[in-house]
């Protein structure tokens, strides 16, 4: 007779997959410490489960990496490693494996929660989940879902079930035709008999996949998730999944501008941005010029000091800040305002944003930007794009202020920003590509100045002087990479 899952004492979150498609180019680029909304898959699964079901215990199952696991769980109390043996999980072989080991620690008659550490389930569908495995009898129970497109059925399991009776009829894992409306998940609540039937399986030489025997036990019931899901395997699916967690959430938008000498438009600039953010941050050389008094009294925050340069002062500036992007534009108005929304709608399926001037039919008449400096500029961010191309990023204008980023994937990179010259620009884009971030480029308007001279590219001796700035630290970043 099926009973009612007792109180789940043990939990078990499988996490042995390498994300080898990720393609994050890190030394230890593991599924488990990909962040969603700020947090590793991980820590997100174990503090849903403590949440609603407070084992004893949860088991993280692992095919290697101890140290950076170890390192990761240490402050979770009731948390330890189990490990599986490391096996290509052709044919769904880990899985099985990963539960036959699984059985050792059953009781007779024990229900316990499995998760797989690379999908992603809505906070209310887990609670959800769990309030259905106290109230409800079963052998299984698996978190099932509406599929929408053909890919995310494709690539999960398949299943067919009875509504009336709310049982799953059917389950074949990686079915090549759609023969239902619902795929299951890893999100799974499994009994000591299933897991002694997979062991018996093996005994025998027997390797159907885990998911393809669901129907193989009495009373394989199933719960519908009706929020969002990800089964990650991706880079792409990382961001599709972001998208739809920040669509609808209201970030606090920062714009930063360094100022040097430019009480003539200061004015003006600030006008146009605030218009869009929550606050302009001007980081202002101090001098004799009026421009902090202008800024103060157009509503920006001021922050005047002796900076070091351009790269210190813009620093400085994003320490400072509290908001959730942070974008970066000039005090001379080659930048408008009226980029900046295609900009952070771009940021919400990316971690930088940033602008291009060498579309030509961007360039405004006048504007400073001829063909040798758009050949140039193409040319040092072709030659970042070579130099980090595992990453597959590829730009076309490194040197351009005007970006926006969220601020906490800066806060990862801060510590190893040493530029406080012009050379900032392609520095923060280094880090950020050798950090697997995603960037994009977008080409933007780009103005000749309101007023005044440029202060590193009205003639040609300036324009050199930065661009071997930037050269220098381009070259330097890749040797420190080499060699770390």
């Amino acid at each position: 007779m099926i009973e009612k899952a007792k109180k789940i004492k043990k939990a078990f979150i499988l996490a042995g997959g390498k994300g080898d498609r990720i393609k994050l180019d890190k030394k230890k680029n593991l599924k488990a410490f990909i962040e969603i909304d700020n947090q590793k898959l991980l820590n997100r699964h174990i503090n849903l489960i403590k949440q609603n079901l407070n084992p004893e215990k949860i088991y993280v199952v692992i095919t290697g990496h101890e140290e950076i696991f170890k390192e990761n769980i240490k402050d979770f109390d009731g948390v330890e490693l189990l490990f599986n043996e490391k096996i290509s999980n052709v044919g769904g072989l880990e899985l099985l494996l990963a539960i036959k080991n699984i059985n050792k620690f059953l009781e007779k008659d024990e229900h316990t929660l499995v998760t797989l550490v690379d999908e992603y389930y809505d906070e209310n569908d887990f609670k959800e989940f769990c309030n259905s495995i106290n109230v409800n009898q079963f052998s299984i129970m698996a978190g099932i879902k509406k599929f929408v497109f053909p890919e995310e059925y494709l690539k999960n399991y398949a299943v067919t079930i009875d509504e009336e009776k709310k049982l799953i009829v059917q389950s074949i894992e990686k079915s090549d035709k759609i023969i239902s409306d619902y795929f299951g998940t890893g999100l799974i609540c499994i009994n000591k008999v299933f897991t002694e039937l997979i062991v018996k399986n093996l005994n025998n030489g027997i390797k159907t996949p885990l998911f393809s025997l669901f129907n193989k036990v009495d009373l394989p019931m199933y719960h519908v998730l009706k929020n969002t899901y990800s089964n990650i395997n991706t880079r792409v699916d990382i961001y599709e999944l972001e998208k739809k967690l920040r669509i609808n959430k209201k970030f606090i938008v920062d714009v930063i501008i360094p100022a040097f000498l430019e009480e003539e438009t200061i004015s003006f600039v600030i006008d146009d941005f605030k218009k869009i953010v929550n606050n302009v941050i001007v980081a202002n050389k101090i001098s004799s010029d009026k421009t902090d008094e202008i800024a103060v009294k157009h509503g920006a925050k001021v922050l005047s000091d002796n900076y070091r340069g351009y790269g210190h002062a813009l620093k400085t500036a994003i320490e400072h800040s509290k908001a959730d992007i942070i974008v970066l534009a000039e005090a001379d108005g080659t930048f408008r305002s009226s980029d900046l929304k295609k900009m952070l709608n771009c940021l919400m399926d990316n971690d930088v944003v940033q602008g291009t001037r060498t579309n030509p039919s961007y360039i405004q008449y006048k504007a400073n930007m001829n063909k040798p400096r758009i050949f140039f500029n193409k040319l040092f961010a072709t030659f970042v794009s070579l130099l980090w191309s595992k990453n597959k990023t590829l730009l076309s204008d490194v040197g351009c202020t005007y970006r926006a980023f969220w601020k906490t994937k800066y806060n990862k990179i801060k510590k190893n920003i040493i530029s406080d010259s012009p050379a900032f620009a392609p520095e923060l884009t280094i880090e950020f590509i050798n950090s697997g971030c995603r960037i994009i480029e977008i080409p933007v308007n780009y103005y000749p100045r309101l007023y005044g001279v440029s202060k590193f590219s009205d003639t040609y001796l300036k324009v050199s002087i930065t661009a071997l700035k930037m050269l220098k630290v381009i070259i330097l970043k890749k040797i420190i990479y080499i060699f770390k």
